[in-house]
């Protein structure tokens, strides 16, 4: 169980992906979050 754990945070964290601009899949999504405009909230 440890090891598919340290696999899967290592897959998320650290792996490039080639279809992500060599970006890792959690640099990705905060690169999108940060693209995003932000709405104000009530």
């Amino acid at each position: 169980m440890d090891e598919v754990i340290a696999w899967m945070l290592w897959y998320k964290r650290a792996r490039l992906h080639s279809t992500l601009a060599y970006v890792s899949p959690m640099r990705f999504e905060e690169n999108w979050l940060a693209s995003q405009p932000r709405q104000a909230t009530a």
